[in-house]
């Protein structure tokens, strides 16, 4: 019976051997081998690996890192702006609603008409609002009386033409415009792209010249370019003027005198931030 015990005692130990050495095995084959590290550059045909998840050394990230300089470039342009956006409005005050907003309607066709005549390809002009409201007289001790209602319509008319602002203001004013607020300066999707990407190579410049400056102060010398990031490229909203009342003013005059407005410049900035490898 002893014998007869130890037989089997024998067994299940060699088979919980074999057990083992074939878990370790399939194991080893499902997992495989550890992928190599990241190569990510070459310094004098010397690795540098990125820090990663296969446990790269504490020792190579501190020598890689000591090995770089990080800038921060920065490009400003400055565009002359190639689109102006205009706000003119139509004013109307009648007794009834219903003859307020016809006047309305009819004055601003005639404002719209004249001003297309100027270049109907070019010109853009679309309704921003319309607005009819009454008008009260308020007298003591006694309920608001409704005198008049007021119908205003509001356009904005765009063109890349800017030499012609001046006309688009005085034909609108001589057809029945009476309020021609503001005007805006602005870069068509065009000029932006274009002085996006000039702006960025200025950056990309300004950002050279910083890292030579502190290569040049370390006495090192620049290898290759190990990451670049553009970290902001910014366009300010659309430049308004207000335009001086006495300069649009056309009462009892036959002909608008056109105003002398001048464009301005939209200034765009860009930044870029720069690693670099040096020796």
């Amino acid at each position: 019976m002893k014998k007869h015990t130890n037989k089997t005692t024998y067994l299940f130990v060699s088979f919980s051997i074999i057990a083992v050495i074939l878990c370790v095995f399939l194991l080893t084959g499902c997992i495989g081998s550890k992928p190599p590290k990241y190569v990510v550059g070459k310094v004098n045909n010397d690795d540098v690996t990125k820090e990663s998840i296969y446990g790269i050394s504490g020792n190579e990230i501190n020598n890689a890192r000591k090995n770089m300089i990080v800038v921060k470039g920065q490009g400003i342009s400055k565009v002359i702006a190639d689109m102006v956006m205009i706000d003119i409005a139509v004013m109307t005050e009648k007794p009834s609603s219903a003859d307020s907003v016809s006047e309305n309607s009819k004055s601003t066709q005639n404002v719209i008409t004249a001003i297309k005549t100027l270049d109907n390809n070019d010109i853009q002009i679309e309704t921003r609002g319309f607005n009819l409201q009454p008008l009260y007289n308020y007298i003591e001790n006694k309920p608001p009386v409704i005198y008049a209602y007021r119908t205003i319509t509001s356009l904005l008319v765009k063109t890349s033409k800017i030499e012609k602002i001046g006309d688009i203001i005085s034909v609108a004013i001589e057809a029945g415009a009476n309020d021609v607020s503001s005007i805006a300066y602005d870069l068509s999707d065009e000029s932006k792209k274009k002085a996006k990407s000039d702006t960025l190579a200025l950056a990309v410049k300004d950002a050279n010249l910083k890292a030579d400056a502190v290569a040049s102060a370390l006495a090192a010398e620049i290898m290759e370019i190990y990451s670049v990031n553009e970290t902001g490229t910014s366009y300010p909203t659309p430049i308004y003027r207000t335009l001086e009342k006495e300069a649009l003013d056309a009462t009892g005059a036959e002909r608008v005198i056109p105003p002398n407005l001048i464009p301005q410049e939209i200034e765009i900035t860009a930044e870029i931030e720069v690693t670099y490898f040096f020796k």
